[in-house]
Parts: structure tokens; sequence; C-alpha cells
């Protein structure tokens, strides 16, 4: 048990939400409710002095501290160990200060969510490849725990850095979906059936790592067999497939919709709640959001086969071979054309979105940071 506060890195707040971000805003609004209601001590956030906070905070007991006169990378490695203090420091967006890291008794706890930067190198640059090669072997070596969110990730991280296995120090917790006030308020409601339910959706980046052009191909090959459905695209990417050497045929562009980046989270759950389906024939993944959040109300998924999504969706997903458009067009046919299948898997999908929650996903990582809970 911790006497001293728990720190939590806040440069996350500084950062455009993406997957990383949505976890880490996730976690302190739960560790905000569990201040409140007197579960834990207060928890002491750190931001740098420099920059705006990017999205709503509603933040009911958590006081943000700006500290430092540095910002980004240079802040998390310099300021952030100077007024941390004594108490374990929790950081959720994969990396640490070394100082810290190096610095016996101060104990810290880093929250990797994937290597992602290693599986998939040039899609990033080589100042973000040469910073996180320098910094990623500290954290994994020198964290008194590092938590992933899935065990298709963590069995990653120890291939590629084998004294993490049976060292005690790395385990995984998967993340949450939609938040969990308004999944229990989902799950209450009924969801609409499939003939309420016009078109088929994915949300997400258009990368090459997410398949960007089985994406596309499918579902124009769904567009084509269907005639009276429609296809909805909700990511920041919008309606470029920059990567892909395809095109929208001009005869199906009016049923090809791209919503691009939408932050309003009622009008994504709305998007859910009318889709027939989920396409989701991601080539990687460490524990995506969409493929719960779809769940949660009654939007089947088909999904590739790979391990992170069979662990995350279980019985409840169609299941494809992503690099085969064929056998992703065949698992959305399964769901369009059998009724009844259609049914037994939205019905499994609600079940299966009750099982994450980013209450426990806070609870057990305030655990390895030493809190009494």
């Amino acid at each position: 048990m911790t006497t001293d506060k728990i720190v939590l890195n806040g440069r996350f707040l500084l950062q455009s939400v993406t997957g990383v971000q949505r976890v880490a805003r996730e976690l302190l609004m739960q560790f905000d409710g569990m201040v409140t209601r007197g579960e834990i001590p207060p928890i002491r956030l750190l931001l740098p002095t420099k920059g705006e906070i990017i999205g709503p905070l509603a933040l009911q007991s958590i006081a943000i501290e700006r500290v430092g006169h540095l910002s980004g990378h240079a802040w998390e490695q310099i300021d952030l160990p100077r007024h941390a203090g004594k108490g374990a420091l929790l950081c959720l967006g994969n990396t640490a200060p070394v100082a810290r890291l190096l610095q016996p008794g101060r104990r810290t706890v880093t929250m990797v969510h994937d290597l992602s930067y290693k599986y998939f190198p040039a899609a990033y640059s080589w100042k973000f490849r040469a910073a996180y090669s320098a910094i990623m072997p500290f954290v994994l070596r020198f964290s008194d725990k590092v938590v992933t969110v899935s065990d298709a990730e963590r069995a990653s991280i120890e291939t590629h850095y084998p004294f993490l296995k049976d060292s005690g120090r790395l385990s995984y917790l998967q993340n949450g979906g939609i938040p969990d006030a308004a999944r229990d308020i989902a799950l209450d409601q009924p969801a609409a059936g499939a003939e309420a339910r016009p078109y088929g959706l994915y949300v997400g980046s258009l990368t090459a790592r997410k398949n960007a052009p089985g994406i596309l191909r499918s579902a124009i090959a769904f567009l084509r067999r269907y005639p009276e459905m429609r296809f909805v695209v909700i990511g920041a990417s919008g309606a470029s497939f920059e990567s892909v050497d395809l095109a929208v045929p001009p005869d199906l562009a009016d049923r090809f919709e791209f919503w691009g980046q939408v932050n309003d989270a009622e009008r994504i759950y709305d998007a859910y709640k009318s889709a027939r389906f989920l396409l989701f024939p991601s080539f990687y993944e460490a524990s995506p959001l969409p493929p719960i959040e779809a769940m949660t109300f009654g939007c089947p998924v088909v999904s590739s086969r790979i391990p992170s999504l069979t662990e995350r969706c279980g019985d409840a997903a169609v299941y494809c071979d992503g690099e085969d458009v064929d056998s992703i067009s065949a698992a959305i046919s399964a769901l369009m054309d059998d009724p009844a299948l259609w049914a037994e898997k939205s019905a499994a999908a609600r079940g299966r979105a009750a099982d994450f929650s980013w209450g426990e996903q806070a609870r057990d990582t305030l655990a390895l940071c030493g809190a009494d809970i």
C-alpha cells in the first residue's frame, strides 16, 4: 500500500485524441469518480505549464497542477521527474521519464499500449522511431510494473523483450468500450432489429495496418450486392484512402458516405444503433474500442481473425481472413442473408460488451501503483 499520493502523468491531455489518449482520458474520469466517492485518496495530476488541454474535461475532485517550463517529451523527461515527488508515478501514454526510472525507491507504473513503431516502422517518422527506440528499452526494463491492454500484446512485447517473460512485472488489462454509465443505459434499452439498420459501418483510421484496401474493396462489393444499403466510414482520414489505388465508383458514390472525424459521442452511438454491422478486418490491433462500442448497441461485428480481436470479441463476432476480400465479403453476406445468424450475433454482442469495464481497468491499474482499493 502506498502512503504518498499517486501522481498521474497528464501529458496526454495536451495531445490529439486517438486511441492511447482516449484510454487515458477514460481512466482519468474513473479515477476522479473514485476520489469523489472517497474510495481512494486524491491523485496529483501533473501537466506542462505550456499548452492547451484538448477537448472538454469535467473533473470533480482531481485538481490539475501545471508545472515546469518545457513541453512534449522534454517536459516528460526533465520537468516531470522533478515535480513528481515520492508517490507512485503512473504514465498511461507508453513512455516514462528515464531519470525517474533509474532512481531507486521511486515507483513507476507504465501503460504500454503496443509496440507498433516496431511492427509498422514505415507508418512513423524517423524522429518518432528514434525517440521511442531510445526510451522504450528503459521503460520496459526499469518500470516497476508494465501494463498493456491485451494478452496478445503482452505476448508480443515478451517476444521483443524476452527479459520480461516470467519477471512478474508485465501484465495486461483489457480496455473498456463506451463509458460505463452510458454502457449500462444502452444495455438496458432494446436494440434495433436488422431491418431498421440501413448501412454497414467502419469506425477508425484508414491506414495500411487497419486494412484500408480491404475495407474499401469489400465495401464496394457490399454495395454492389445490396443496392438498398449504404456504407458509412467514420474516421479522421475522411474520403482520401490515400494509400489505396482504387476510387469509389461514381455509381456508388451517393451510397458511400465519409463522415470524417466525429468527436460527438452521441452521434457515434447513433451510428452504431443504426448500423447493420461494423466492418473491422484489421491486420493489427492491441485492444480496439470500436468493436466493443458497436456490440453495446447490438451491432454485430465482422472481424479479422487475429489474436487480439478474437480475445476481444470472443464468440460474438463473425470472423474473416483480412487478407482475402472474398472472405470479408462472405462474412458480411452471412450476416446479411441469414436473419437468425444476425439476431444471434446481435444478442451475443450485447452480452460480450457487458464484460468490459473502464472502472475495472481503473481499479486494477491503481492496484499496480500500490493503492489500497
